[in-house]
């Protein structure tokens, strides 16, 4: 089975984008694909690479979606508005995408999981 992910909720004050790792790798260890981890509105604060991240969930993210081949998507827009630039605080592993990729997943995957 394939999951999409949208995290929306903001790292420090939700856990979102935590929950959501647990998930994808509760995921992969079962056998499944995750087609991308879609972040919008303040989840993508975890895609900062200057901001504080005391649990380690960017990098293990990262590591993630590198061995288990999936993308880690940064919404432009939302992006943009907290000051997160593809060529500057843009951390390793993510990407920066339109909200046409969250239709693609949407499209394509089995079950889209929202956090």
């Amino acid at each position: 089975m394939r999951f999409d992910l949208l995290v929306q909720g903001a790292p420090l004050t939700t856990g979102a984008p935590e929950r959501a790792l647990r998930f994808a790798q509760a995921a992969v260890d079962a056998r499944h694909q995750i087609g991308r981890i879609f972040f919008y509105n303040d989840a993508v604060s975890v895609a900062n690479r200057f901001a504080a991240d005391a649990s380690g969930t960017r990098e293990q993210l990262a590591q993630l979606a590198s061995e288990a081949e999936f993308e880690l998507a940064v919404c432009v827009t939302a992006a943009a508005r907290r000051g997160i630039l593809a060529n500057e605080s843009l951390a390793d592993g993510f990407v920066i995408v339109g909200l046409g990729q969250l239709i693609e997943a949407i499209e394509d995957s089995d079950r889209l999981v929202s956090f």
